[in-house]
């Protein structure tokens, strides 16, 4: 059976903001909009770097250098903005202030940039590689994914699945063995709470391609960037109300 995560938590008994099942649903949501757009296209999944690693090395013993470029960048790009990240994390910390608004608006930010820039692709006003608004859209995904990694108090991902999908049917499975597990919270809440993920996931893949489809040719970008606005006003009225914003820290395999 998988092995559980647990991870430290303070005494309060509300998340932060960023653990709430609600939050770990959004940002799984941005994700799965956000490669509504690079996979039709730019042929990728730009917060997924699974594939981008098994094509670099699939492309690379190959020796074609023109296929290996593209996802070897792609996971380069995604390391980058994961570094960035977590040096923007500590920097902030260090003057003991919270990082959650400064992410999530500099996110919002960039997103708007390659909005921008696919726009002006569209309609032929500048020739932009589309790979290149992949490698930025991967670069954000770093940071979310550094930044933004537990969800009620448990390690999960919000950029990528497969550690999500685990946990979901471990904890499934669970709860159909004892009722109680992590926390002395019932395996079924804990299994709805990555289940949930997966459907923000899948939520925002479908309906990213649907927007961009029908209605906007850019809105698979523009509504991750409307929902990190959001969310990163949400994190600044909490912390004038003192409230919990930044994840806890800590975590531990058991």
């Amino acid at each position: 059976m998988a092995t559980t995560v647990l991870t430290a938590n303070d005494n309060s008994n509300a998340d932060p903001l960023v653990e709430r099942p609600v939050v770990g649903f959004l940002l799984a949501f941005m994700a799965g909009s956000l490669n509504a757009w690079t996979l039709p296209n730019a042929q990728t999944f730009a917060t997924v770097q699974s594939g981008n690693v098994v094509q670099s090395g699939y492309w690379l013993v190959q020796g074609d250098w023109e296929k290996f470029s593209f996802p070897f960048a792609s996971v380069i790009a995604f390391g980058l903005g994961s570094a960035f990240c977590g040096a923007l994390m500590t920097t902030i910390l260090k003057r003991g202030e919270i990082f959650t608004p400064v992410v999530l608006f500099l996110q919002a930010a960039m997103l708007l940039v390659f909005a921008y820039f696919a726009h002006q692709r569209l309609i032929g006003d500048a020739g932009i590689n589309p790979h290149h608004i992949a490698y930025g859209i991967s670069f954000v995904a770093g940071m979310q994914g550094n930044a933004f990694h537990k969800n009620h108090g448990m390690l999960y991902g919000n950029v990528a699945v497969t550690f999500v999908v685990q946990m979901a049917f471990n904890f499934l499975v669970q709860g159909l063995f004892k009722r109680t597990g992590i926390e002395g919270q019932p395996n079924l809440l804990w299994s709805g709470i990555f289940f949930l993920v997966l459907l923000g996931f899948a939520a925002g893949g479908g309906i990213g391609f649907l927007i961009g489809q029908y209605v906007l040719s850019t809105g698979a970008i523009l509504l991750p960037t409307a929902i990190a606005l959001v969310l990163g006003i949400i994190a600044v009225t909490d912390a004038f109300r003192h409230k919990a914003v930044d994840p806890s820290s800590g975590g531990t395999f058991a």
